[in-house]
């Protein structure tokens, strides 16, 4: 009250505050940062190590596993995740979720720690691990730079002088190239030259790494100057190779040229490739720098390719892939619309209850709760994305409750004859504690979400943050603003009526009449309420089950996989292929594909494979949603018949982190071939599951390899090493480096091949020759046998533990839930091998840790609420009153998710939580009424009548107002189920609040009627 007397007293003052609000308001929406989505943090990081030569069960034990063994010692670790192939370790380190973000790069320093400590166990040929930190690092802005007829040295070329301007674009922190083919010099060796003249792979190697290598000659010094000396000879063109002299052992000089051809080429096989519209392109990912805004940081980009482009020649194109800045800026539009349509839906449903001058008075509060939400926003950090404008429409039918309560108790209590000042300083009086407390529980509802450790908890903070700043203004302008438009607008009344002349009417006496009745028979009323529960419990068989939505985007991916083993250059082919098919289809704009690996992280939510020659990835750009449907959808229908030798999943984008399979069975052991007998028995039970498709292995398919028996005698007596044999292989498949070209800033190896072209001849290898020091020796001379076996070129394990996966997705139209009800029993009725273990991953995993994580917390959030409502009411049967009524909140809920056929997802569980705030705000003030009517001196069976027919009206404004206003989120792919929730929910709350609390109490306080 005492706010409320300052804030009327100090009218002048009062309205420059609100000057100001709304001065701060616009310029605070301006100024803002914007984002497509919240972002959350990535705990994970990855360590990369190559072990040339080895094959994947001797990387993983003698790499993988010694790393394992240093960090799983690291204090905050979750689980290690690891991939062994031939040569090279990968291990994924991922963090508890309850390291807070700002210890994760203290985390990764440790990281570095321990595996810098354990290098010295390695094996002398590995190289030095590599700790990747930033792999989680979002480059949101992805371009490309492609054009037909380009050589990719001048695609190159190009690329690196746009990263140079690029960075020096205000806010850019980084600019990545992807798909950059590395440049090398040839020497195609002629082995019938070499033995001609004398000349051995040995000496061409060692004459090459002598030549190039940089010396330092150190310094002379004068009397007054120190000179650095420079010893030429480093090769500056190619025609010098030519003429460069190799010394044989014999003494003799042999011109390069004599033995070898030489030319520029690429290095074979190429580790990625990039296509825009089937062209070859270069891509560069663009990240914004910590808290810039995005948007403007992508208008700034744009701008400055656009002026890039004037001086590029003809044909060639720089075509933008994805853009977070554009996307992020029509996701806020997009919201910006919806709150307006929400602020304008709440207004003139106001104007219908309370008529033009009432309404535009409680509606200038919501109008200012959200302005000042906005600076506050600002203030603290908190940018306009999804989650927290969704925010704000959730909170805005519950933002005008407190100015209606306190504006319907100023009106009735003028109606009465009390002298406006008085009725509002009486209304305010006794509206402040109860609406603070109902506002407080309302935000603690939300409470279990912002400090839930989960991803999601963290993707959804900005819904607490926003709710509870909303709240708490709309509190404050309840008792403020709101009373002061209403001193300055309304006018005294004379007293006309008596107070129980206030709620009169056909519609008042009919539902005085219901509520008298319900209470005179309140156990058969009792019986209705929990009938149509039971009906909502059955009905809930019926709903379906979904964790996370996927965003309906006008793009969608396709990650598709050649065999393991497959040369990347049949990989390039297939993909070719996919997309000839794609082009071919008239609802597609745009086709860029990744080969090899998966574009930079440039949406939160991205896949990641690769580097690896089986994969391939496709971003497709289509007008809108509707067409991206048509295409999948054809896609998944077509796909077998049309790519029987790939693995393609097409996936759309998700608000969360994407799965290699929405549903995973994991299987842990020793042995290769009994967990190999294993997954294939659970794929097995996928494949026949008509709800499962995408069935496939984690390890995926077994591929050959080539036997070299290797002979200790035959290789002694020709005077051949094992190393002789390794390079003669090399040379002819992907080339022996023996050296660095430099040309400017780019580093070039030198490369020696066979000139009998890259592709092997089975029957050609079998015969070959291998180089020794000094001749050449046919190859069987050298080993006893030469024979083809099969072995995985993916060995996993997690924690520690060998481990493989089955995985598939649902069918269109089928859950994930459904398609585990449907598989989950007959996996685990399994026979396990003694010392072998199961476990669920993917959603079914990430479901019930973001459940767990909320509700570990919920506790805390009810223990506080029950001790709210206890010190606001003084007793213990009200609470348990407003305890008793929230599992019917879900009544609604089931009903609308289930008419509507709409899924109950991760958002609509947060709906629910949101509601149980709103039910219990609508209880609070109407026992508090009832209690208020009981101080006056009514009966209880009159006070709960009294009490009820008097917050009819403010009871069924603020639900009917939250209810339309939630209505523009209703399409939207990620709010939409949430959106339903609180609308269903809340329809049939305040059912309850009008209806079933007056039940309730006459049934806890024993009230009997005549």
């Amino acid at each position: 009250m005492n706010l409320t007397k300052f804030t009327i007293e100090n009218k002048p003052f009062s309205w420059f505050i609100l000057l100001l609000i709304i001065l701060g308001g616009v310029i605070a929406n301006s100024k803002i940062g914007k984002l497509e989505d919240a972002p959350f943090t990535i705990k994970q990081a990855v360590v990369l190590t190559s072990y040339p030569g080895a094959s994947a069960e001797e990387v993983e034990q003698q790499i993988t596993d010694k790393l394992e063994e240093a960090i799983q010692s690291m204090d905050g670790l979750d689980y290690l995740d690891s991939d062994s192939r031939p040569g090279v370790s990968r291990i994924l380190v991922v963090l508890k979720k309850t390291i807070p973000a700002d210890d994760i790069p203290q985390m990764w320093d440790l990281l570095r720690r321990k595996v810098g400590d354990i290098q010295s166990s390695l094996p002398t040929n590995a190289n030095p691990s590599i700790v990747n930190d930033d792999f989680a690092d979002v480059l949101g802005l992805f371009y490309g730079i492609y054009g037909e007829g380009y050589t990719y040295r001048e695609l190159n070329d190009y690329a690196d002088d746009i990263k140079k301007e690029l960075l020096k674009v205000d806010n850019v922190a980084k600019v990545s190239l992807f798909g950059k083919a590395q440049e090398s010099i040839d020497i195609k060796l002629s082995y019938t030259a070499m033995n001609q003249l004398g000349v051995s792979l040995e000496d061409i190697m060692i004459t090459l790494n002598q030549q190039n290598n940089l010396v330092n000659a150190g310094f002379i010094n004068t009397n007054k100057q120190r000179i650095r000396v420079k010893v030429g000879g480093d090769f500056t063109d190619i025609k010098e190779l030519n003429s460069f002299l190799v010394n044989t052992k014999n003494g003799n000089q042999i011109k390069l040229s004599e033995i070898a051809t030489i030319e520029e080429g690429y290095v074979t096989p190429y580790t990625t490739k990039m296509k825009i519209q089937g062209q070859s392109a270069v891509g560069f990912a663009i990240s914004a720098s910590a808290g810039a805004n995005v948007v403007e940081v992508s208008a700034d980009i744009r701008a400055k390719l656009s002026k890039i482009k004037t001086d590029l020649p003809a044909g060639l194109h720089i075509k933008n892939i994805y853009d977070q800045g554009k996307e992020s800026q029509d996701a806020n539009d997009g919201f910006i619309f919806n709150l307006v349509a929400s602020v304008v839906t709440v207004v003139v449903i106001l104007l219908f209850f309370i008529g033009l001058k009432n309404g535009i008075l409680v509606g200038s509060g919501l109008v200012f709760s959200i302005l000042a939400t906005i600076i506050v926003m600002w203030s603290f950090g908190i940018n306009m994305e999804r989650v927290s404008l969704a925010a704000l429409i959730i909170a805005m039918g519950m933002l005008v409750d407190n100015s209606i309560v306190v504006i319907e108790s100023i009106l009735m209590k003028m109606k009465q004859g009390i002298p406006k000042r008085q009725a509002i300083m009486e209304a305010a009086n006794a509206s402040s504690w109860p609406l603070l407390g109902a506002t407080i529980i309302a935000i603690l509802t939300f409470l279990p979400i912002r400090i839930s450790p989960d991803a999601t908890g963290e993707y959804l903070s900005s819904l607490f943050s926003v709710l509870a700043i909303s709240l708490s203004l709309s509190w404050v302008f309840a008792l403020t603003q709101s009373a002061l438009v209403c001193d300055v607008f309304l006018k005294d009344e004379p007293n006309k009526e008596n107070t129980s002349d206030l709620y009169q009417g056909k519609f008042y006496d009919k539902f005085r009449s219901l509520l008298g009745l319900s209470i005179r028979y309140k156990y058969i009323s009792l019986g209705i309420f929990l009938t149509i529960f039971s009906v909502s419990f059955f009905t809930a068989k019926y709903m379906s089950i979904v964790f996370m939505p996927e965003l309906e985007k006008n793009l969608f991916k396709i990650n598709a996989f050649t065999p393991e083993g497959t040369r990347i250059d049949y990989t390039e082919q297939a993909a070719d292929e996919v997309y000839n098919w794609l082009k071919n289809q008239e609802e597609v704009k745009e086709v860029t594909v990744t080969i090899g690996m998966t574009p930079p992280r440039y949406f939160l939510a991205s896949s990641s494979y690769g580097p690896q020659s089986n994969v391939m990835h496709f971003i497709i750009k289509c007008d809108d949603f509707d067409n991206v449907e048509k295409v999948f959808n054809r896609l998944e229908e077509q796909k077998r018949d049309l790519f029987p030798e790939l693995f393609v999943r097409p996936e759309l984008y998700s608000v969360m982190s994407p799965l290699d399979g929405k549903v995973e069975v994991r299987f842990m052991g020793n042995d290769i071939q009994v967990l190999d007998s294993l997954n294939h028995a659970a794929m097995d039970i996928m494949r026949s599951s008509p709800k499962a498709r995408h069935v496939h292995s984690s390890w995926f398919n077994m591929s050959p390899i080539w036997n070299a028996e290797y002979s200790s005698n035959k290789v002694a007596r020709a005077g051949v090493t094992r190393a002789d044999i390794a390079n003669s292989f090399k040379i002819v498949s992907d080339g022996l480096i023996v050296g660095t070209y430099r040309d400017e800033n780019e580093l070039m190896p030198i490369m020696l091949k066979t000139d009998e072209g890259s592709t092997a001849d089975i029957i050609k290898v079998e015969n070959m020759s291998v180089l020794s020091k000094s001749k050449t020796v046919p190859l069987p001379q050298l080993v006893n046998n030469l024979s083809v076996d099969y072995e995985y070129q993916l060995l996993q394990t997690y924690n520690r533990h060998r481990a493989i996966s089955a995985l598939c997705d649902p069918v269109q139209g089928v859950t994930t839930g459904e398609l585990q009800k449907d598989i989950v029993d007959k996996i685990e009725a399994m026979d396990l091998p003694e010392g072998y273990t199961l476990m669920w991953d993917a959603e079914k995993k990430n479901q019930k840790e973001a459940v767990d994580a909320i509700v570990t917390f919920f506790p805390l959030a009810f223990l506080l609420i029950i001790a709210i409502l206890i010190a606001l009411f003084g007793n213990y049967k009200q609470p348990l009153i407003v305890m008793v009524l929230l599992p019917f909140s879900l009544i609604g809920v089931v009903f609308g998710l289930v008419g509507l056929n709409r899924a109950f997802d991760f958002m609509s569980f947060i709906g629910w939580i949101g509601l149980l705030g709103m039910v219990i705000k609508n209880v609070i003030v109407l026992l508090d009424e009832v209690n208020i009517q009981r101080a006056e001196g009514l009966s209880h069976f009159n006070a709960i009548i009294s009490a009820t027919v008097s917050r009819t009206r403010p009871v069924l404004m603020a639900a009917i107002t939250t209810m339309f206003g939630m209505i523009p989120l209703i399409p939207d792919s990620v709010f939409g189920a949430m959106a339903v929730t609180i609308i269903f929910g809340l329809g049939f709350a305040t059912f309850l609040t009008l209806l079933a609390v007056p039940v309730f109490y006459a049934l806890f306080y024993n009230i009997k009627t005549k």
